[in-house]
């Protein structure tokens, strides 16, 4: 899976030639402090974990997701900040938040392998 400078997955071939990753909506009621994007191929184990960490943001006034059909593999995640907040930023800062708690959890586990691997031996294939 090819990564980016910014560390977010970069598209596959197929991918490009389809819908971007990450789209805003339009509509009447959208403005820079009140958007909501449409994020394609996830489902309810990001909108979640995206909805935990946008709701600690003191900049966030409401943050949500919703999966429109089931049959669909993609959520809209819906962003109110306070005012000089956009919510382009805040989803930006959220997720590379996400990601970084995604790499501890990962560290913490390949940590805790390695130590049963080395206290049980015999186990190990």
């Amino acid at each position: 899976m090819p990564v980016g400078a910014d560390g977010f997955r970069l598209p596959t071939v197929t991918e490009e030639a389809s819908k971007p990753k990450i789209e805003v909506l339009a509509g009447p009621s959208q403005c820079d402090t009140f958007q909501t994007f449409v994020i394609q191929d996830e489902d309810h184990t990001l909108g979640n974990a995206l909805k935990h960490i946008l709701l600690e943001d003191p900049a966030v006034l409401f943050g949500g997701y919703v999966v429109p059909h089931p049959m669909e593999r993609r959520i809209q995640v819906r962003i109110q900040t306070v005012a000089g907040e956009s919510a382009v930023s805040v989803l930006k800062r959220s997720l590379l938040k996400l990601k970084q708690q995604n790499l501890a959890v990962k560290k913490m586990i390949q940590e805790e392998v390695e130590r049963y691997k080395a206290a049980h031996p015999d186990h190990v294939q």
